[in-house]
């Protein structure tokens, strides 16, 4: 049987030098070279293996588990000499380790001999389905992604394993809202999973029915790189049922919502805040997006919804109303207010 091989893309000579003899030779099929992590996962039945080198970012411990569970055989890639790249690929158990000056031939028969491991040619893939992620997202101007954020983790945390996470990089919140320790925080979730592949106990917070991982408050941070928080997610949900990030305002190109099973884009009812939504959805690269329609004024449930429709052209699938006791709920801390998690269980359920 011929091994279906995806190569991430490298700058080193090794990876052209692959691609050209598997061409040549016929020795193997490549069907993909992988700029982003996500092309890797959505071609998952197509494939066998992933040959990857450690130059490349976003090629970490946590993120071989995440092929490894798709079922992919894992050969690793690393310069000469490079014994911490090479000791990172032992780690995170990869099937086949070489040095980047081998011929193409020799990875071809790690390649070979890494497929007969795995899904499609011998052995199904590692028990335990990655867990659902859902994400929170809307528009600057503080809509409501917290709250509606946590209400549905809660919902959620009641019936099944989940995580609260606060991925908003530019006001995490989760920690002053909910009265949690700031410490440990996103930053040390990377640094953790970055060094083992995994989400340990010690790195989130246990509330109620559900854990939280809070944002860094850490001032004089180096900016949190994409695929390290990625790689947080991925770890995730290998460990939980449903991961519920908080994601607040996001690029149109965010790997996190385009790796989402569900996405909550929060509007705020003011006129504003309809026309800064309608902005996001225009730009949208997720999944088809759930509008839930904050803080809506009494009396205006039906202005409100005819607006969103007009500029969003979505229905809004839940419509919070401008309570005082929600607003209560959310300067507290507290769980949320009952009423706001009765109105997004719908949510929850089909999650």
């Amino acid at each position: 049987m011929t091994v279906r091989i995806a190569t991430v893309l490298s700058a080193r000579e090794w990876e052209p030098d692959l691609v050209a003899h598997v061409r040549e030779a016929a020795t193997a099929r490549l069907v993909l070279r992988a700029y982003l992590p996500t092309e890797i996962h959505d071609r998952a039945d197509d494939l066998d293996v992933v040959v990857a080198g450690s130059d490349v970012a976003w090629v970490t411990p946590a993120r071989i588990e995440g092929w490894r569970r798709l079922g992919l055989g894992v050969v690793g890639i690393h310069p000469p000499g490079d014994l911490p790249a090479a000791e990172m690929f032992e780690r995170a158990e990869v099937d086949e380790v070489l040095p980047d000056d081998v011929p193409p031939e020799a990875i071809v028969a790690a390649a070979r001999f890494a497929a007969t491991l795995h899904t499609g040619i011998g052995v199904a893939p590692r028990e335990g389905p990655s867990g659902r992620l859902t994400v929170v997202v809307g528009p600057r101007g503080a809509p409501g992604c917290t709250e509606v954020a946590i209400a549905t983790a809660w919902n959620l945390g009641r019936r099944s394993r989940t995580l609260l996470v606060d991925l908003d990089l530019e006001g995490p919140a989760l920690a002053v809202r909910l009265g949690l320790p700031p410490r440990p925080d996103l930053t040390d979730a990377i640094d953790r999973v970055r060094a083992d592949g995994v989400l340990p106990d010690d790195a989130v917070h246990r509330l109620g029915p559900l854990d939280v991982l809070v944002g860094s408050h850490r001032p004089g941070l180096p900016e949190l790189r994409r695929s390290a928080i990625d790689d947080v997610v991925e770890a995730a949900l290998h460990r939980y049922d449903h991961v519920v990030c908080d994601r607040g305002h996001v690029r149109p190109d965010d790997l996190v919502l385009k790796r989402a099973d569900d996405a909550l884009l929060v509007v705020d009812a003011a006129a504003v805040g309809i026309v800064r939504a309608a902005v996001v959805a225009g730009e949208w690269a997720g999944p088809a997006p759930r509008v839930v329609l904050n803080r809506v004024a009494a009396g205006r449930r039906g202005e409100a919804s005819a607006a969103v429709r007009r500029w969003l052209g979505l229905d809004p699938v839940v419509v919070v109303p401008d309570h005082p006791k929600i607003r209560a709920a959310a300067l507290s801390a507290h769980p949320p207010d009952r009423r706001l998690r009765r109105l997004l269980a719908p949510i929850g359920a089909t999650s």
